[in-house]
């Protein structure tokens, strides 16, 4: 499976467009903002693309270790609107990668606001109940 060298610029283009809308629909939601901002949700999911790009091949392939086989792998950006998750003073953006073999897997970015900008400090890779028992153990 190849993807053409501007993949992960539309990928960036349509979550830069559904993170305006979704900006514009939950402004009326004490709900939402009350966990996190539109605002930081939107920082938070860019530099989850910009980390990805930063580790995208010149075919647009996302290189990392799959947590379960401790392998190194790669693949592509399934999602345009990642789900975001508070933890603490960090920010998880929960996604999913596409394998070569057409295999969906997790890919969950751990985000903290470090002097003014979100940055990704971990990465968990296919290995989404991690995550769920650090939700729960925090």
């Amino acid at each position: 499976m190849r993807i053409p060298l501007g993949y992960l610029d539309k990928i960036m283009m349509k979550l830069m467009t559904a993170l305006a809308f979704f900006a514009l629909i939950s402004v009326g939601s004490p709900i939402w903002a009350a966990e996190v901002s539109a605002e930081i949700k939107a920082k938070t999911q860019l530099s989850m693309v910009a980390f990805m790009k930063s580790r995208s091949d010149a075919e647009g392939r996302f290189h990392f270790v799959d947590d379960k086989s401790n392998k190194a792998a790669f693949g592509f950006s399934a999602n345009v609107h990642p789900m975001v998750v508070p933890y603490g003073q960090h920010i998880f953006v929960c996604s999913e990668v596409v394998l070569e073999n057409g295999e969906r897997i997790t890919a969950d970015f751990l985000t903290v606001n470090i002097n003014g900008t979100y940055q990704v400090v971990e990465v968990i890779m296919n290995n989404r109940d991690r995550v769920k028992g650090m939700m729960k153990d925090k």
